[in-house]
């Protein structure tokens, strides 16, 4: 497991502060630059590496402090901040190393330190990259020791580009992750690998208990006891519930879309509250501002652009996720991810979905939806043990759906729909009815709908 330090400085730290935090870190010390000075690497006097600096980052939305690190981090941070992450080899040497420089800044800025767990030298080995502690053949592995671990840049940056190279990600049992991180471990290339107190690993999704292996890491144990998972994994105690959603929508505006604004309609109707912060990965510090967005999306055309935001603390319902940004030539699609949590015993705010497909589609904000709910955590992190499975709740299709299959067709398939919105902005909302039946028959029901909305507009 790798050590961690967070610096909450009062002042960005120009390349003279950070030259003398290096040489407070002691004598016969190297330094080498990485992804145009973006990291720095520390090494020993004999080339080894004992930590690297990652660039410092405005923090403009403070809550996301409270929200990756902990209430007890922003008591005493400074205002203005900005967050100054090391990440140390985790023996002795890199711990010592991490705090020197971490303490210098903090010392010469003003500022507070906060540090991850104790970290574990037996997991980890010198790699090409700075967030990568271990690897095999076909896999690499990223381990985090911290109470919540976010989709950092660490983490973007090491995901291989090589076809079926697989990402995993190494945490104690104690850790959760993030809405955007556990979306990324459930794809086909990653994998959430989970150290129980016993040095035994499992999958952190499925439960599955996994074994080393040198060709692809950790990999499930075979026969009989592969289907056995971890003591405490499929405890049922209530847990809250969380609202997911997908939503697409395909901009008509060429080059000036208004990115963002249907993550602001859904988290209005759903949480009661729009989002507080946005970035490139976790922590999402900058504040929202949909403008910026728009601005970081054409500036990257025709690449695609993936952002992650959050909501603030304390104020409607937690939430968090994505956007993923596209070209077809002029013209931009949003493809939105997110969660939106509820205590136990909060009802869902199911009643305010097709209020939500009418103002999306009166905005020109809708091609599809699909909405359902699972079990989990209010605060949107994510504990290693079973969900359940997802319940889909409904699903819409927005004005350009509705106009090919035609009035009369929309309302009508194996579900029913009602149609929403006036004149030319008219969506259709399919909900899936109480009592439809377990999650196998009410998913059966939505691509029932799906296939025949399809056929629809074919004919």
């Amino acid at each position: 497991m790798t050590y961690d330090v967070v610096a909450l400085l009062a002042k960005d730290p120009d390349m003279r502060a950070i030259s003398r935090a290096l040489n407070d870190a002691g004598p016969g010390l190297w330094v080498r630059p990485l992804h145009d000075g973006g990291i720095l690497q520390i090494r020993d006097a004999d080339r080894r590496l004992l930590a690297s600096v990652e660039r410092s980052q405005r923090v403009e939305a403070r809550d996301e402090v409270v929200r990756l690190l902990g209430a007890d981090a922003a008591v005493g941070m400074p205002d203005p901040c900005w967050w100054v992450e090391v990440r140390a080899r985790p023996d002795e040497a890199g711990r010592e190393t991490a705090h020197r420089v971490a303490d210098a800044l903090a010392l010469r800025s003003g500022g507070t330190v906060w540090t991850s767990g104790p970290g574990d030298p037996s997991e980890w080995e010198e790699t090409d990259h700075p967030a990568v502690e271990r690897a095999a053949a076909e896999a690499i592995v990223i381990a985090q020791d911290r109470e919540v671990v976010p989709l950092s840049s660490w983490i973007s940056d090491a995901m291989p580009a090589g076809r079926g190279a697989v990402a995993q990600i190494l945490t104690p049992r104690g850790a959760r992750l993030t809405h955007a991180l556990r979306t990324l471990v459930t794809s086909p290339r990653a994998r959430w690998v989970v150290r129980a107190e016993d040095g035994s690993h499992f999958d952190g999704v499925s439960g599955y208990p996994l074994r080393w292996d040198a060709e692809h890491a950790y990999v499930p144990l075979p026969g009989e006891d592969a289907a056995v998972p971890p003591e405490g994994f499929l405890d049922d105690a209530p847990l809250g519930a969380q609202l997911v959603l997908d939503l697409s929508v395909r901009h008509r505006e060429p080059f000036a879309p208004p990115l963002g604004r249907a993550v602001e309609a859904v988290t209005e109707h759903l949480a009661g509250c729009v989002p507080v912060g946005w970035g490139p990965h976790e922590p999402a510090l900058a504040a929202w501002e949909p403008e910026r967005l728009v601005r970081l999306a054409r500036h990257r055309v025709p690449r695609p652009t993936v952002t992650h935001f959050s909501g603030p603390r304390g104020v409607g319902h937690p939430f968090s996720g994505s956007v993923r940004v596209t070209w077809n030539g002029e013209r931009a699609a949003e493809r939105i991810t997110m969660a939106v949590g509820f205590e136990d015993g909060v009802d869902l705010p199911t009643d305010a979905l097709p209020g939500l497909v009418g103002t999306l589609a009166a905005r020109d904000l809708l091609d599809v939806l699909h909405v359902r709910w699972i079990r989990g955590r209010a605060d949107v992190t994510y504990e290693p043990r079973w969900h359940g499975l997802a319940v889909p709740l409904g699903m819409a299709v927005g004005p350009d759906g509705v106009r090919r299959v035609g009035g009369r067709k929309a309302v009508a398939g194996p579900l029913g729909g009602t149609v929403l919105g006036e004149g030319g902005r008219q969506a259709a909302w399919y909900p899936v009815p109480e009592g439809a039946g377990n999650t196998q028959r009410a998913m059966a029901a939505i691509r029932a709908q799906l296939t025949y909305l399809g056929a629809a507009a074919g004919g």
